[in-house]
């Protein structure tokens, strides 16, 4: 910006007062003095608007986690945060681990049969949820994550209604961290996956999603397992 028009007006000012011109060239004496304090006044009026254009054009700063949560029964007559894996609502669920410099971590090795194994249970979770079959999610993710979707679950039948998830694909993932901690191994893994996620009421009219359509969901994921075992989804976190 001061290569632009800051820098324009700067060199004008400036140069001019070497030449004896400046901004308001042709003047002497007092009025010359006068002329000069008018061009510092009116650069630094300059800068300062600049500097006001230049704050205002920054993005606003994402609020991290926070910025997700919300009342986890959704608001009065409104669906609550269901969808598969989350995909009906943007609140974390679950708790969401990381590596602490306090406790005795160290890295994790991720391998190509582990990132399989994530998206097998990516799969595996949203059928599960379709069938409501809450002992196949007991032993596809924690009992802070089954609880969770039992509570769903609930609140879905509470309503009469009824949440399917199918054709789910995976687009793309990356992997966040991976560690272990406590003799537990620990992966944090951003998928992004397409869905077709459908809520319909007592009498099957559809209330929310559509039955066809396939919507995108970006969703941070964390499983975790101890040595040995397979890995289970711990907490799930939506991105968009």
């Amino acid at each position: 910006m001061r290569g632009g028009l800051m820098g324009g007006l700067l060199g004008a000012g400036l140069i001019g007062m070497f030449l004896g011109a400046g901004l308001f060239g042709g003047l002497g004496g007092f009025a010359s003095i006068l002329g000069l304090l008018l061009q510092v006044a009116l650069i630094g009026g300059v800068i300062w608007l600049v500097m006001r254009m230049i704050r205002s054009r920054r993005p606003a700063t994402a609020a991290g986690p926070a910025a997700y949560a919300r009342d986890m029964q959704g608001a009065a007559g409104q669906r609550p945060p269901a969808g598969g894996m989350g995909a009906g609502g943007a609140a974390p669920r679950g708790p969401m681990p990381a590596a602490s410099a306090a406790a005795a971590t160290t890295p994790l090795q991720i391998v190509e049969a582990d990132y399989q194994a994530f998206e097998q249970n990516l799969h595996a979770v949203n059928d599960a949820w379709s069938r409501q079959d809450l002992e196949a999610l007991r032993r596809l993710s924690t009992s802070e994550m089954t609880n969770y979707f039992a509570q769903d679950l609930k609140d879905l039948r509470a309503r009469g209604w009824t949440n399917v998830t199918s054709g789910t694909q995976l687009e793309a993932g990356d992997l966040s961290e991976a560690w272990q901690e406590d003799g537990r191994h620990f992966a944090t893994v951003a998928m992004r996956y397409s869905i077709v996620d459908v809520t319909t009421d007592a009498s099957g009219q559809v209330v929310e999603g559509h039955p066809t359509e396939r919507q995108t969901v970006t969703e941070i994921l964390t499983y975790t397992r101890f040595p040995g075992e397979a890995w289970r989804l711990s907490a799930i976190q939506q991105t968009g």
